[in-house]
């Protein structure tokens, strides 16, 4: 069971501005984003060693300074960690694919 992390609380309380969020990013040209993969970005990324004070004030900045290419940099990230497809064949059914 994965450990939920201390701002989950503010969650439900910040979901219109991770929608505000979601929205802009959508405008500059990023078409497949979600409030959820908004808040796991910040998550990962800004809030890796939570503050047990913060107000919400704080974590509603946090979300409205996030910008598109922090995003950018993360999902990137995230997808050279993504699963390695290959891993299962051999290096003859490799090559096999890679023959002409």
């Amino acid at each position: 069971m994965e450990k939920q992390h201390p701002y989950q609380r503010y969650f439900i309380k910040v979901k219109p501005v991770l929608r505000n969020k979601v929205e802009e990013l959508r405008l500059l040209g990023l078409g497949d984003v979600n409030e959820n993969e908004v808040w796991e970005c910040l998550v990962t990324k800004k809030w890796k060693k939570p503050d047990m004070d913060i107000h919400i004030h704080e974590i509603v900045q946090d979300i409205l300074t996030l910008s598109n290419s922090q995003y950018m940099t993360y999902k990137t990230i995230e997808a050279y960690k993504g699963p390695n497809l290959f891993k299962e064949l051999s290096s003859e059914d490799l090559n096999q694919l890679l023959k002409d």
